[in-house]
């Protein structure tokens, strides 16, 4: 997307006049869309933006993927009793009694317009058609407050030259806002419609749980019947280990270290926030599809994708709905599912619905329970449960598919259905030794098939559908999105981690894809039917995950062909199989900006950090580390050490012996302390990489810098407290346990 702002001039005191025209470069755009998305063409703004600082609160703020104060997400509530809040993508017009606001759209042709509007304060919104000769009002609307109100009108097609107006005056002197939202204007039915796209996520979903990925249960017709016309992914696997990362990693092709969001604690700092949607590069399909012209809706029951929750940050949805019951809320998100898809059959969307059953707590209607404990005994008491929440939720889905098939939609869309994790209820996996923290009947707290294996059900669109497949290879949550946008004929951005998988479904690609998964104090790598897993005090804030010089260490190995259900950790069994799948993990692992030593002569010397630790430390020289915080060096003439630190770019102390100067890509001398040479790699100029050339420009002596890389782990100084109704609610799906994060 290609953002061009014209400024065009001041209008009396603080009033502006902008002009934005979004640009939309995509192959599947090339026809006549059956629909425009308003907030997608030029279109001007003209009223006092000064008003807009009284607007901006925890529930208004500026739309995080679009930048513009005109452009806001609005959290309201609609249903305290179903615990139900809306968050919407608007357009605000900003108005007192004596200055009205205006926007301009222009139009190439009538049609249907359909908008939702809402205000804060009153005051009467106004939509009418101006061209050079005539001016036709198309509706007037008294407006006083929340929630959205769906307004539908026609626009004469016989009007050359018109600009769609909306104008809002306020009915006293203190400001008053207008919300617009979802404006599309429908033109005709066009022969050629993009396919849709319905990504389901169902929480804490196992794999034995889906009958067409590991028969076992029989409990899932519906997942089932998807599975057979499209392709079920009998050994997909997630790259982290709870719900905010591995949302992300499905939705975004991305790991969490890349994110610049902490895969540590629930909570999100607004440092955090302004590198995920500024820095990171990170493309959600909802971004990516919504600039294709696509309407995109959220419906569902997870907080961690709601920027305004504390815990989450916006994935770019024009709208969402967010439930926080504990079993109702299955029946009531696909309920809305229903409603909307009707409402929306005539547009090309991209519909994310995420059921939080089967989560914990495990409550299933008694209907969908009473069968189970006829049929499935010899399991505990909890895993029938979960199992019923299982089969209730396929219920609805099939309820949700039987829509799609009424409305004659169900050919042309993608259904994908897969989950964030699993969930473990073996009791030898009782307790983490990660995060020493009881890990039965929960997730997050390890690595084990249980947490990491998940369904995954792509339904294809019939003109390519080439016949049912269970695909036996393992893939990753990070290739969910580069396929969706493969099928979609979107170009796959450049930030995604993943692949798409239509080389497996075609049969062209025949051989597994290595795993590595991110988690609290974890990390680990599945390949071969191997698995190492390493704790690793990379991950959240500190003092929690950086300790000090010297930590407690913790590594587990699996052969999985002889220990599927990982009893018997061999790591200090086969030690020459454990350090092989180290070097693996340390391959795939994410990566830290790197910083170089260069030496101009023979030197020894030392390298320390007081905050954070060695990420990674590799040199032609000699290197021997001291503690997780120094390492000493020795380097001939010509040599480099290369290192990298978490968190990325933090202080660094280098320390030679006799009388060897540092110096500073910028040809200046490091500053010192305590005898040491102080290295700050956020200098910029420290940041650039000089050729051999420039090299030998500088003295016989120490020379370092920094390469021009983004990303890695940050450090995070913010401190970021969650409201009581967000606590209460982590606790009550069983995310807090003991006082602390799970």
């Amino acid at each position: 997307m290609f953002v061009i702002i014209r400024y065009w001039g001041i209008m009396k005191r603080y009033s502006v006049i902008y002009s934005i025209s979004i640009v939309l470069l995509c192959a599947a755009c090339s026809s006549k869309p059956v629909a425009t998305k308003l907030l997608q063409t030029d279109l001007t703004v003209e009223y006092n933006l000064q008003l807009l600082n009284e607007l901006y609160s925890d529930t208004v703020y500026v739309d995080p993927w679009l930048q513009k104060p005109w452009i806001v997400k609005v959290a309201h509530d609609i249903d305290k009793e179903k615990k139900w809040s809306k968050a919407t993508r608007s357009l605000v017009i900003a108005a007192t009694k004596q200055s009205a606001g205006k926007v301009l759209f222009p139009l190439q042709h009538g049609g249907k317009l359909s908008f939702d509007c809402a205000s804060m304060g009153q005051g009467r919104l106004t939509v009418q058609l101006l061209s050079p000769t005539k001016k036709i009002v198309l509706g007037e609307y008294s407006l006083s407050s929340l929630p959205f109100t769906h307004v539908q009108c026609s626009i004469p097609h016989s009007v050359a030259d018109a600009k769609l107006v909306m104008e809002f005056q306020g009915y006293s002197k203190d400001p008053a806002f207008c919300f617009v939202a979802n404006a599309v204007v429908k033109h005709r039915d066009n022969d050629f419609k993009k396919p849709n796209v319905v990504f389901i996520s169902v929480d804490a979903l196992r794999a034995d749980a889906v009958h067409c990925i590991i028969p076992k249960y029989n409990i899932t017709p519906n997942m089932d019947a998807l599975a057979g016309d499209g392709a079920a992914f009998t050994r997909h696997f997630v790259v982290a280990n709870w719900t905010r990362p591995s949302t992300i990693a499905m939705l975004s092709s991305v790991y969490g270290s890349a994110t610049g969001v902490n895969i540590y604690y629930f909570q999100v700092s607004k440092q955090e926030k302004h590198y995920f949607y500024t820095q990171s590069g990170v493309v959600p399909l909802p971004v990516l599809f919504g600039n294709n012209g696509y309407i995109t809706r959220s419906i569902g029951n997870n907080a961690f994708i709601l920027d305004h929750s504390g815990i989450g940050v916006d994935l770019g949805f024009d709208d969402m709905s967010e439930y926080e019951r504990q079993w109702e809320d299955t029946m009531d998100i696909a309920d809305e599912v229903i409603q909307w898809i009707t409402a929306n059959n005539d547009k090309p969307f991209f519909l994310f619905i995420n059921f939080n059953a089967p989560h914990n707590a495990y409550i299933p209607p008694l209907q969908y329970l009473e069968p189970l404990r006829k049929s499935i005994k010899h399991v505990h008491p909890w895993f029938r449960r979960y199992l019923g929440e299982v089969a209730y939720t396929d219920d609805y889905i099939g309820r949700v598919v039987s829509v799609l098939k009424k409305l004659n939609l169900y050919d042309n869309t993608i259904i994908v259905v897969t989950t964030d994790h699993g969930e473990v209820f073996n009791s030898v996996h009782e307790h983490s030794p990660y995060t020493d923290k009881k890990s039965i009947f929960t997730h997050g707290q390890t690595m084990y098939d249980e947490e990491l294996h998940v369904p995954l059900i792509i339904k294809l669109p019939k003109k390519i559908f080439g016949g049912s497949k269970a695909v036996p290879y393992q893939v990753r949550n990070i290739d969910i999105a580069p396929t969706v946008c493969e099928l979609s004929d979107i170009p796959v951005p450049d930030s995604y981690q993943g692949k798409t998988l239509m080389s497996i479904i075609a049969g062209k690609e025949l051989q597994d894809r290595p795993l590595y998964s991110e988690g609290r104090l974890m990390y680990a790598v599945r390949i071969d039917n191997f698995k190492y897993v390493e704790k690793f005090y990379g991950f959240g804030i500190k003092p929690h995950h950086w300790g000090g010089a010297q930590v407690d260490e913790y590594y587990e190995l699996y052969d999985l062909n002889q220990d599927p259900d990982e009893l018997h950790n061999i790591v200090a069994v086969d030690t020459k199989k454990a350090f092989e799948m180290q070097q693996k993990l340390y391959a795939l692992r994410f990566k830290q900006p790197e910083n170089i030593l260069y030496a101009k002569k023979d030197v020894r010397g030392s390298i320390s950090v007081r905050e954070g630790f060695f990420f990674t430390v590799e040199s032609s020289g000699v290197v021997k580390k001291i503690s997780r915080q120094k390492y000493m060096f020795s380097l001939k003439k010509g040599q480099r050490l290369v290192f990298s630190t978490i968190p990325s770019r933090t202080g660094c102390y280098i320390q030679s012996d006799g009388s060897i100067a540092l110096w500073g890509y910028s040809g200046t001398a490091l500053p010192e302390t305590d005898g040491m040479y102080v290295f700050d790699a956020t200098q910029p100029l420290l940041q650039k990489m000089p050729d051999d050339a420039a090299l030998h420009l500088f003295p016989d002596e120490l020379i370092v810098w920094t390469k021009p890389q983004k990303g890695g782990i940050q450090k995070v100084s913010e401190h970021v407290a969650i409201s009581d109704e967000m606590n209460t609610l982590l606790k009550q799906w069983g995310y807090i346990q003991n006082g602390g994060a799970r």
